[in-house]
């Protein structure tokens, strides 16, 4: 979703299609707003999920991964489908990550079904039909608000770590808008990208364009193959550690 004359946020997208390249992904970018503000996200999210349940299942979409403009890829080399669950876990169909305010949507995962229509709609709706809930990250709070109140969306949610595929910019003193930041929420070389939540905009260019840099710059030492990173290893650990039984659906997980 980028709309309006941002050099920065145009450049940080020309990394995301370099990536849909490389692997083959196919990229939706909304160009004209349709309601005011962030609301527009689930707008565009909701827009295409619809486009792909038209479709015969076997050739829509499986899922959509949604990124805010003020993310730089980083390794473009990196399969979306490292972070994905097991097919034996069809449960699931959002993949968040979280910081020290919570659950961050700037980037995340959702399952092309319709689970996801009535979360996206239920996120929209939320300020309409909750006009005295103070939302102070808008369309974040709705969802966060959501996932907290309702069980039915909230059990089919994963919170996957954070430097998976939202990881915050790196810090040689530590430290990021004068809150310590673990070293596990900081990008490293090899990891998929880097997000920069709560930029003021005149800071974007001096926060956004040293990353950019490095990505133009196709460094061996950022854009590791899978097989050189710890990721397929981190993953495999992740899920089978899943608190959570197993589902199994009849055609789709033998």
């Amino acid at each position: 979703m980028i709309y309006g004359n941002n050099t920065i946020y145009e450049q940080a997208l020309q990394t995301h299609e370099d990536h849909s390249r490389r692997l083959g992904y196919v990229m939706f970018v909304m160009r004209k707003p349709v309601l005011d503000g962030v609301w527009n996200k689930y707008v565009a999210l909701l827009s295409t999920l619809i486009q792909e349940l038209e479709k015969p299942v076997d050739r829509r979409l499986q899922w959509l991964f949604w990124f805010d403009s003020d993310t730089v890829i980083m390794n473009p080399n990196m399969p979306l489908e490292t972070f994905l669950p097991p097919s034996h876990f069809p449960d699931i169909r959002l993949l968040l990550s979280k910081d020290w305010n919570g659950m961050n949507n700037g980037v995340f995962f959702l399952r092309v079904h319709p689970w996801s229509v009535e979360l996206l709609t239920a996120a929209i709706s939320y300020p309409v039909l909750h006009p005295d809930v103070d939302l102070h990250w808008p369309d974040q709070s709705a969802l966060m608000n959501i996932l907290n109140e309702n069980d039915y969306f909230s059990r089919s949610v994963e919170y996957c770590p954070l430097r998976w595929f939202n990881a915050y910019m790196r810090s040689t003193n530590g430290r990021y808008r004068n809150l310590e930041l673990p070293r596990s929420f900081q990008v490293h070389p090899g990891d998929l990208l880097v997000h920069f939540p709560g930029t003021r905009p005149e800071n974007l260019n001096t926060t956004l364009a040293p990353y950019i840099a490095i990505a133009n710059a196709h460094e061996p030492e950022w854009e590791l193959s899978l097989e050189n990173t710890k990721y397929i290893q981190k993953t495999k650990d992740f899920w089978d550690n899943i608190d959570r039984a197993p589902t199994f659906e009849p055609g789709v997980n033998q």
